[in-house]
């Protein structure tokens, strides 16, 4: 209300003002949960600031090659097996993000991707479910943006409708909901869904006596932050007004 006040003093139209999740409790402490973004973790890796170089292992790689943001990701956070999942409605800079770095975080000739996209029945409960893609164009969505960015890796990137909580890395080996094998051995995440991650390998270890994933989180980047439901929140509020107006 402050910051609205002296706007309003100003002659300036309000702000909207955006809840930021917190952070999972417990995290610093769990071995398993990688944050790929921490400088400190690039800062003596060869070449991390030469575009030059990563345009050219970018080449060679076929789009993935273990880069993201200017940064080459060291060779101990590449995997054979990736798992990424969420909504993927609208394709906004957040969803943008997870896959490139679930892309850069596949090994560069042998890895493979799973991309799991929930089900419109999963996403009833939603808020402004109304507004969200059916599943058949977020799948759309997602498969050109990944056969863009990656060329090379369209045989090895597989795109399934997400089922239940946990997904396929959540599956039962004898279990037929997915036809992937469950052997994945990283799950990429935002930090938004990093505790659900936690609970899966709780579940993996706990249900299916599988051994955890490593979970690569990504921290939202404040400047692009808004998630998918402050999205459609603004769109509905859009909606309304324009309604309003029409009728006014």
């Amino acid at each position: 209300d402050a910051v609205n006040d002296d706007r309003s003093n100003r002659g300036l139209d309000d702000v909207m003002g955006l809840e930021v999740d917190e952070w999972p409790g417990a995290i610093w402490t769990d071995h398993n949960v990688v944050f790929l973004e921490d400088a400190m973790e690039y800062e003596d890796i060869p070449g991390t600031n030469d575009a030059d170089d990563t345009s050219e292992n970018d080449s060679k790689s076929g789009g993935s090659g273990g880069l993201i943001g200017g940064y080459r990701i060291p060779s101990s956070s590449l995997y054979n097996s990736v798992a990424v999942g969420g909504t993927f409605d609208g394709m906004h800079y957040g969803h943008r993000k997870l896959l490139t770095l679930a892309i850069s975080s596949v090994l560069p000739t042998t890895g493979r991707l799973t991309i799991g996209i929930t089900t419109d029945e999963m996403l009833q409960q939603k808020e402004f479910a109304e507004l969200i893609p059916s599943l058949d164009e977020r799948i759309k969505g997602v498969r050109e943006f990944v056969d863009t960015l990656a060329p090379g890796m369209k045989n090895r990137v597989n795109i399934v409708p997400i089922k239940d909580k946990y997904g396929p890395p959540g599956s039962s080996p004898e279990s037929n909901i997915y036809k992937d094998k469950n052997d994945y051995d990283a799950l990429v995440l935002s930090h938004e869904t990093l505790e659900t991650g936690r609970q899966l390998n709780q579940h993996r270890v706990d249900e299916l006596e599988m051994e955890p994933l490593k979970l690569l989180c990504t921290r939202r980047t404040e400047a692009f932050g808004m998630s998918s439901t402050a999205l459609r929140r603004i769109k509905k509020q859009n909606d309304d007004l324009d309604r309003c107006n029409l009728h006014s």
